[in-house]
């Protein structure tokens, strides 16, 4: 759940230009705009796997001797001698099965500011602010079976002395219950607690710049490039709950804007394209040996480069009048598998490695009003521009399923 939630982390671009303006307009020369994004998400509780299925959150486990053997290979070197011991004992070894119901809830809030440095170019920054919460609950809805297997080898005479030790630890194993399994996420393993998780941080903040190439009325070309700084929070390698707000590392990117309207600007199509470049960073990662299960006592501080990000958006625009508009959009997005090139161990390296690439196709629908034309006419005091949309994911791989709605607000002065 930790990497799939990394996909709402995405404002993007604060929109720059008005309401009414095309994608790649920039703003006039020597006017500055200020930009304020509140983003409110549903709550979350699926998510679309690597093989695009929708599947919920919530978890059902039974800890099997098959099950928990791949967790690392001092566990795996354990279930080597119980079988050695009895396969009987190792075939019926169970701690039990749990549940975990999950859920999650985002919203975030963005601030942005350009200014025009010329009719053609224009400077922009922005930054969001994020408040994350998930909820994990544990509960035991099936009792462990080692009482049966500690009698299945008690009379056992094991021939070397990891078997003894293997069969007098086994003997000692406690039955499983929901505190069991969180003293040994917590004492054993070094992870926080897990249930309730809030956190309020940061994102990473964007710089960058637009230049309009093309000085046509009715269509046009713009460039822009920039950098995303890593000024969020990165996510904590001691909890099992915690999401970044940032990716820790600093990027690059271009974009290409063009559109065209029709019939006095009474129809917009706007086509955009962004490519991003995530350059490699160090990051300090807990050394999991199994995907499904990742949890490793050991951590260690790794080269990590992060998969680039290909993203593009048409939009249909209607604009009935000078100060209202309505819009549609098709979106999509695609970020290629993250790398651990300092990682010599082929088991963590997979883990590490497993379902870190993702892609996303949404629709999206809008209204905005805007009182930029009105303000050239001098029929209103103040340039601004306000605009709500909602958006809904039609699929995806490796992201978190939910719905998102949009309150932008701009002014100019």
């Amino acid at each position: 759940m930790k990497t799939k939630l990394l996909t709402i982390l995405a404002l993007g671009m604060l929109p720059i230009g008005g309401l009414l303006a095309a994608s790649y307009d920039t703003l006039p020369k020597h006017v500055n705009t200020l930009v304020f994004k509140q983003v409110m998400v549903s709550k979350i509780e699926s998510e679309y796997s690597d093989s695009g299925s929708n599947e919920t959150l919530n978890m059902r486990e039974e800890f099997t001797s098959s099950r928990l053997e791949d967790i690392s290979s001092v566990i795996k070197t354990y279930f080597e001698q119980l079988k050695a011991i009895s396969p009987e004992a190792y075939t019926n070894f169970s701690l039990g099965e749990f549940s975990a119901n999950v859920a999650a809830d985002v919203n975030a809030q963005g601030f942005g500011y350009g200014f025009g440095i010329t009719d053609r170019l224009t400077v922009y920054g922005s930054l969001p602010i994020y408040h994350i919460q998930t909820d994990i609950r544990f509960r035991q809805t099936k009792a462990s079976n080692l009482a049966a297997v500690q009698a299945t080898i008690r009379n056992a005479n094991p021939d070397t002395a990891m078997g003894k030790f293997v069969k007098d630890l086994t003997l000692q194993l406690p039955n499983t219950n929901e505190e069991l399994l969180q003293s040994l996420v917590t004492n054993y393993y070094g992870y926080k607690p897990i249930g309730k998780w809030e956190k309020d941080a940061l994102g990473d903040a964007e710089i960058g710049f637009i230049y309009r190439l093309t000085d046509f009325s009715d269509k046009g070309v713009s460039v822009a490039a920039g950098a995303v700084l890593p000024t969020g929070s990165p996510d904590d390698p001691d909890s099992l709950q915690d999401v970044s707000t940032g990716d820790g590392q600093y990027d690059g990117f271009v974009e290409v804007a063009s559109g065209i309207s029709f019939l006095d600007s009474t129809f917009q199509f706007d086509l955009k394209g962004r490519y991003t470049y995530q350059f490699e960073s160090k990051k300090e990662v807990r050394w999991i040996e199994d995907a499904d299960l990742p949890l490793a006592q050991t951590k260690r501080t790794v080269s990590q480069k992060l998969g680039d990000k290909v993203e593009a958006t048409f939009t249909t625009t209607y604009n009935p009048t000078y100060w209202m508009n309505l819009n549609a959009s098709y979106l999509m997005g695609m970020t290629g598998k993250t790398n651990y090139y300092d990682v010599s161990d082929p088991d963590v390296k997979k883990a590490l490695e497993s379902e870190t690439n993702s892609s996303n196709q949404w629709v999206r629908v809008g209204i905005g009003f805007s009182t930029v034309e009105a303000y050239k006419m001098k029929k209103f005091d103040m340039p601004l521009d306000i605009g709500v949309t909602a958006q809904r994911l039609l699929n995806a791989k490796n992201t978190a399923s939910y719905d998102r709605i949009d309150f932008d607000f701009r002014m100019y002065f």
